[in-house]
């Protein structure tokens, strides 16, 4: 978060690419307290790299909304020493020096100007970053911060009435140091405090794999290191309502002037904690950043990059994933805000689509109802989606807190037909998700009506397949102790509009 008094609004300039102004247009909400309460690194992080694309007047503008202590966003800071201390001596200073006060541990110095904050308040933040640094770094096996042997990892309170931080890096000798900025309206809440100076640690070490990784996955790994180091917080599963808000937003979405991207980023926590729960432990999620060492490219390491490196199936873990979030089946379950639905459906038979903002880009969900109460017999669901979307369509059994049986759906081209066998006893819930690495959003429409068993018994003394069958069965996520059927065969069922009804109707 930026605290700090602008005087005048940002010089954008006609020529400046959309991508530079929309930054831009972020730096000034944050500096006029329109923006979120929260972290900002992302949003520095990119700006630095963009330097070179802002006019002179913007990026003197943006140095003095971010830094008002350089002379220039990637100037040079002047270290206090010329040499790093002598070999195995402990650090006692940092590279560079920001704030006329200090307080220090053995790995941080806290530093203010005047009465920002007191030296309790300077302490308590230096508390709390020790305290991230041994689990994080001592327990969690993360590295430490670059060139931590030498000198103190720097963490300067900003004068500001907001509640916000972020962490850059700056050149030290032959290489850099990251350092921590936190304005001082985040000590305004203790426990807000402590989960935020985690949170910035996490920064400070993620820097330490390189710079490869995609934006949103800093963002949601250092939510979720909070949950790591102080499990009995829930502000970590707070910040999950930025997903389950926008289910239906890519996966990988990043953007720091559009509020529902924005929280987004924070929201994939969930993603991590699933990791964390089902995929081996803290371990799995610190993998995704071991194998980003020595990756190409300026923030191009993405999701399917990390899972092939560790020999992991990421379509296979997403679709339990999902099937995990219709009730949120996780040890923080009652913490965690749940999806919203597009629609819940109480009276079958029922068609609907999925549409406009709704429509679910490349590996975000949309979550749909059907309740016990809309009837009894065997659900028949056909879904007919964008051909373009490679679809992941499943439908969940559940009770309130517990996933009890799994559907998986065989869509080809976009169609394809679900049964859910003896619905009645506990809500069904439809997920869909188009399997694409792409912030495209893909529409898609569906209907549903009730069988009566005893026309699938007739269908089975004609010879046709029954759903649940060995030879038409899906594939079920790991994990659920689930039941998997594919779909109905050749059967009409008195579906209340037909695959190729449904096809005419959206595409017309």
């Amino acid at each position: 978060m930026l605290l700090l008094a602008v005087s005048a609004l940002v010089p954008f300039s006609a020529a400046a690419p959309a991508e530079v102004s929309a930054l831009l247009a972020a730096v000034e909400a944050h500096a006029e307290h329109a923006g979120p309460d929260t972290c900002v690194t992302p949003l520095v992080a990119e700006l630095r790299a963009r330097a070179d694309e802002l006019t002179p007047a913007q990026r003197a503008w943006a140095t003095q909304a971010l830094m008002p202590w350089k002379s220039d966003l990637n100037a040079r800071v002047a270290p206090l020493r010329a040499t790093p201390p002598p070999p195995g001596a402990m650090p006692t200073e940092p590279c560079f020096s920001i704030g006329e006060n200090r307080v220090t541990s053995a790995h941080f110095a806290v530093e203010w100007d005047g009465s920002t904050i007191t030296e309790s308040v300077a302490q308590g933040f230096l508390d709390s970053l020790e305290e991230g640094y041994t689990v994080q770094v001592d327990e969690l096996g993360w590295r430490e911060p670059s060139q931590v042997d030498d000198y103190l990892v720097l963490a300067y309170v900003q004068s500001g009435g907001s509640m916000g931080a972020y962490t850059t890096v700056e050149e030290c000798g032959n290489g850099f140091v990251p350092y921590i900025v936190a304005y001082s309206g985040s000590f305004s809440s203790r426990s807000w405090a402590e989960t935020m100076a985690v949170h910035e640690l996490n920064h400070a070490l993620q820097f330490s794999y390189g710079f490869a990784w995609e934006f949103w996955w800093w963002e949601a790994t250092a939510t979720y290191i909070e949950g790591q180091v102080y499990p009995t917080s829930d502000w970590w599963a707070y910040y999950v309502d930025g997903y389950s808000q926008n289910p239906q937003l890519a996966m990988n979405a990043s953007d720091q002037n559009d509020q529902d991207i924005f929280w987004h980023m924070y929201g994939m926590a969930i993603w991590a904690n699933y990791m964390s729960e089902y995929l081996g432990g803290p371990d799995a999620v610190l993998a995704t950043w071991e194998n980003a060492v020595g990756a190409g490219g300026y923030y191009t390491f993405g999701m399917r990059d990390a899972f092939d490196a560790s020999g992991l199936d990421l379509d296979t873990a997403y679709a339990d994933f999902v099937v995990r979030n219709t009730v949120m089946d996780y040890d923080d379950q009652d913490a965690i805000p749940p999806v919203d639905e597009v629609a819940e459906v109480d009276e079958l038979p029922a068609s609907d689509d999925v549409s406009g903002n709704n429509r679910p880009q490349g590996y975000g969900q949309s979550y749909l109802r059907f309740e016990a109460g809309a009837g009894d017999g065997d659900l028949v669901v056909a879904f007919d989606g964008d051909p373009n979307g490679q679809w992941s369509v499943q439908l969940v059994e559940v009770s309130r807190t517990e996933v009890l049986r799994v559907v998986t759906g065989d869509i080809v081209d976009g169609v394809g037909t679900l049964t859910m066998p003896d619905f009645g006893g506990e809500d069904v819930m439809l997920v869909a998700s188009p399997l694409r690495a792409t912030d495209d959003k893909f529409a898609f429409a569906w209907s549903a009506d009730l069988v009566a068993p005893e026309v699938l018994d007739t269908a089975e003394d004609t010879g046709a397949p029954l759903a649940g069958d060995d030879d038409t069965a899906g594939e079920q996520p790991s994990g659920c102790g689930c039941a998997s059927t594919g779909d109905v065969g050749g059967l009409g069922l008195g579906m209340l509009l037909s695959v190729a009804t449904l096809a005419r109707r959206r595409r017309g």
